[in-house]
């Protein structure tokens, strides 16, 4: 586990305040917000806290107004003020926020953004905090575990609150009319897929995404597929360009414009979905997250979602981008009452309460037993897929840096070039090794210290 950062290399190479050298040290920081915390408690004042939410609409903005009362009904001495931040502004905000030293106590946070604000020193890891907190085994150990072994110094910055789960989604219509059998592995899919197909009636096997977002997609596939958990092996070396990745890469590409339209080429996330939901579409590879608009437009009995497919090597991998969490910052003079508060909305109540509204999958595993769960057949199969010891979770290196860089600017675009023919699976895969070997090896080198 990584002790600490370079304090040198952070200074030099991201210009900004770390450990001691760079700035305050983490202990004095910590020893004087602990100190405010204790005053403000022992005075008898009421506390107020400042929560930011990344992804705020009607819907959530509700929810949280719901259980922030029922916080502070629970909670007396403390007040939330809640902040609702636009999903497409919150990470700016949050970057200008921390750069003025002007963060609000603790918000909502993507997995995948937290090394970015630790090693701008804006966190306050929480893993005292949790040592006395009684609910903490609640947590889905899996996610957890990935929070705080992809931070740099081993510590963890955050709670999961909610995880969005891939599938497969498929139309029950479809494949009864082409009398079917429901696919158990991604072998099994792509004979469905020219099965469903049915070009005389606008209908096809499956709606591959292959504009925005199309790369990391398919880095889900891949390893599902495979059954690697691993992103890197011994020598740091990505396996992105396994045999087995190849494999797949190239039946899978064979499929486009054969058993899938020809505009897939383009296709961002809204266009796939929209194929399904319209029906000409028999299957596509998306999220839990899109169970609502499927519910929605073809109604419950009508769709089904394939979650714990069979790897090659016969095993159940569910491919992770990382979990929504909640975070405290740094700057905040309540960390006691903020760490309640986002422990809080992770315990089993509040975590139900949230996930079930937004129709997502809970990182607490007393919720993910809850009677409403068992009545949503996608989430309670994701809920039995993670609950299941033999299940096998494998995490994206979204930790390094510049990997989403590289999948926005160059890996989507050469996609496309690999479903056109343009470009071989081999060709494609060796060259993203290649980059990800070496963002990997600079992340270890400037970030992290051996």
């Amino acid at each position: 586990m990584k002790k600490k950062f370079i304090s040198a290399i952070l200074c030099g190479v991201l210009g900004i305040s770390m450990i001691s050298g760079c700035g305050s040290s983490e202990g004095d920081k910590e020893s004087q917000g602990q100190t405010a915390s204790k005053s403000a408690a022992d005075s008898g004042d009421v506390v107020e806290i400042t929560f930011w939410d990344n992804y705020a609409d009607t819907i959530r903005t509700e929810l949280y107004g719901k259980l922030i009362s029922q916080f502070e009904e629970e909670n007396p001495g403390i007040k939330v003020k809640y902040v609702p931040l636009p999903a497409d502004q919150a990470k700016s905000k949050y970057d200008v926020a921390i750069q003025s030293e002007t963060t609000p106590d603790c918000g909502v946070t993507y997995q995948y953004w937290l090394n970015d604000f630790i090693v701008q020193d804006a966190l306050l890891p929480l893993d005292d905090y949790m040592s006395s907190w009684d609910k903490k085994d609640e947590l889905l150990e899996t996610f957890q575990n990935s929070i705080k072994e992809m931070s740099p110094d081993g510590k963890t910055y955050g709670l999961a609150q909610t995880v969005t789960i891939p599938a497969v989604w498929y139309n029950t219509d479809i494949f009864t009319k082409a009398d079917t059998e429901i696919p158990q592995s991604w072998d099994e899919i792509l004979a469905a897929v020219e099965k469903t197909t049915d070009k005389e009636n606008g209908v096809y096997g499956f709606s591959i995404r292959g504009g925005a977002g199309s790369s990391q997609q398919f880095e889900q596939m891949m390893y599902q597929y495979s059954g690697i958990t691993e992103m890197f092996d011994e020598n740091g070396n990505s396996t992105i360009n396994d045999p087995a990745h190849v494999e797949f890469l190239d039946k899978f590409a064979k499929l486009y414009n054969v058993y899938t339209p020809e505009s897939d080429i383009t296709n961002a996330s809204t266009e796939m979905i929209s194929a399904f939901d319209s029906g000409s579409a028999a299957m596509i590879f998306h999220n839990i997250g899109s169970y609502g608009q499927h519910r929605d437009t073809l109604g419950e009995g009508k769709f089904g979602a394939l979650v714990n497919l069979k790897s090659i090597q016969d095993t159940n991998v569910i491919v992770s981008n990382g979990a929504t969490t909640l975070s405290v910052f740094k700057n905040t003079k309540h960390p006691e009452e903020t760490f309640k508060f986002v422990s809080w909305l992770t315990e089993h109540s509040a975590d139900s309460q949230f996930n079930e509204k937004i129709g997502q999958v809970p990182c607490n595993k007393e919720a993910l037993k809850d009677e409403w769960v068992q009545k949503s057949l996608p989430i309670k199969e994701s809920a039995d897929a993670l609950l299941d010891e033999n299940t096998k979770i494998a995490t994206l290196p979204i930790n390094v840096t510049g990997y989403f860089d590289l999948h926005q600017n160059t890996l989507a675009k050469e996609f496309q070039n690999v479903l056109l023919g343009n470009t071989t699976a081999q060709e494609y895969l060796d060259n993203w090794a290649s980059e990800m070997t070496r963002l990997k090896k600079q992340y270890d080198e400037k970030v992290v210290q051996k």
